[in-house]
């Protein structure tokens, strides 16, 4: 099993960026080479939520919320149709929030993922796939915190 974890502080109340958070959509504001995000379910926060995530150059890909506590984070489980994304046996991303000193939130991304096709995808994951994974987490980490603070899209 992978694990890639960023970790940034939000000059903003915690409750004011939960606000943005469980809103399913917003992550096309901050995340790289996302275009679009559209509902796949009429439920559009808490678990069974689901959307469909669209990105420069790849096949869009599903995010369905297996997690939920509210005002704290969520998970969601990646996954195409009932298939895992490619390169995955599994993937998912969870958003934690938490109080930090001087009234502003420590956001904690994790995506967790195991490796589809034995060696290979561990040959992958380790000569390519991991390094990929950090930059966009670091650039996730950044890009979050200036859209949440300034209310700017960064893309």
């Amino acid at each position: 099993m992978g694990e890639v974890t960023f970790e940034t502080v939000i000059a903003m109340p915690r409750t004011d960026v939960w606000a943005k958070l469980r809103d399913l959509r917003v992550a096309r504001h901050y995340v790289p080479d996302v275009t679009a995000i559209e509902m796949n379910t009429s439920q559009s926060e808490g678990i069974g939520a689901s959307r469909k995530v669209f990105m420069k150059n790849r096949q869009p890909v599903d995010e369905t919320v297996i997690a939920w506590e509210d005002g704290r984070g969520f998970t969601v489980k990646i996954h195409k149709g009932e298939q895992p994304p490619t390169p995955f046996k599994w993937a998912k991303f969870q958003y934690e929030v938490a109080d930090a000193p001087g009234a502003q939130t420590r956001v904690r991304g994790t995506f967790s993922y195991e490796m589809a096709n034995g060696l290979l995808g561990r040959l992958l994951e380790a000569l390519v796939l991991r390094r990929a994974l950090e930059r966009s987490n670091t650039a996730v980490a950044a890009n979050m915190k200036r859209f949440y603070e300034t209310g700017r899209a960064v893309t």
